[in-house]
């Protein structure tokens, strides 16, 4: 029952309304009995106006994707090392009037690798495409046994941006970290060649892409023991995906990351474990809208 000390949490997004986020925090403020509720907000506002928002409602806590993960940096009075160190947030909490912001991108999604693949280690990883997601990823693989990272970018205005921020994750957690444009095909295949994971963070594997071929030829200079993951867990299977499945990849979409990531929202908020397992089972039965 939603009374007068019910506390507002939510996705501060666009768009918005596809996504199973309040599927999985409402779930978990009833397995914790916690008078809450978790609410979609599609919004187009200026992140500063965010985050006046945020305060004057007290709200108690957001995540935030597209296109707020960067852009509401600037307005958080606090930040984790994590959300420092990748530059990017999806978890912000209001705390005596400051807003704290995190980052549980990355180790949900190698938490969720592991979940997945309980034996298996990942040395070196090729990513690609740099944004927000990707660079929590990065960020994050230190912890979970990754050794060299090699990214692949388009040579955009944000190139020399992502060069600097990837040149001090690589120092301050002493790991190998490349950043390559896309146009250098043959370095491209050469890492492929070697990559025990294939990490996709852009749009690349979709179906409407015009760079599906271009992703076909990046998976065909992949070993089939290399993983293949595609961010997107909407729909389940991206034509990346499918594309690494013909070719005898094992794959993985972005569902696990996402509870995972959500997971850790929820412990950062609440101070509470979510038990993961009962969510997957609800949320692999409900079909991913395409």
């Amino acid at each position: 029952m939603i009374s007068g000390h019910t506390a507002l949490y939510g996705l501060v997004a666009h768009p918005v309304h596809h996504s199973l986020s309040p599927t999985i925090h409402n779930l978990g403020f009833k397995q914790h009995q916690i008078d809450a509720r978790y609410l979609a907000f599609d919004s187009q506002a200026p992140a500063q106006e965010v985050a006046q928002a945020l305060r004057a409602l007290n709200v108690a806590g957001v995540n935030l994707s597209t296109p707020y993960k960067q852009a509401l940096l600037p307005f958080m009075d606090q930040l984790t090392p994590t959300a420092h160190l990748s530059g990017a947030i999806n978890t912000v909490i209001l705390h005596s009037g400051q807003l704290i912001g995190t980052n549980t991108d990355g180790d949900g999604f190698w938490r969720a690798l592991q979940k997945a693949h309980p034996k298996q280690i990942w040395q070196e990883i090729v990513v690609l495409g740099a944004g927000g997601a990707a660079l929590a990823v990065i960020e994050a693989a230190a912890r979970y046994g990754v050794q060299q990272v090699h990214v692949f970018k388009r040579q955009n205005p944000t190139y020399p941006t992502v060069a600097h921020r990837l040149r001090q994750l690589a120092t301050q957690h002493q790991i190998t970290i490349t950043l390559q444009p896309y146009v250098d095909l043959e370095l491209l295949s050469k890492k492929l060649a070697r990559a025990d994971c294939l990490i996709n963070a852009t749009s690349l594997g979709m179906a409407a892409s015009p760079g599906l071929p271009i992703a076909k030829r990046f998976i065909q200079q992949t070993p089939t023991t290399c993983l293949v993951v595609d961010l997107i867990y909407a729909p389940d299977q991206t034509a990346f995906l499918q594309l690494a499945n013909q070719s005898g990849h094992i794959t993985q979409n972005g569902l696990g990351m996402l509870i995972e990531q959500a997971a850790l929202s929820f412990e950062f908020w609440t101070g509470q474990v979510l038990q993961t397992e009962p969510i997957y089972q609800t949320l692999t039965s409900i079909e991913c809208p395409d």
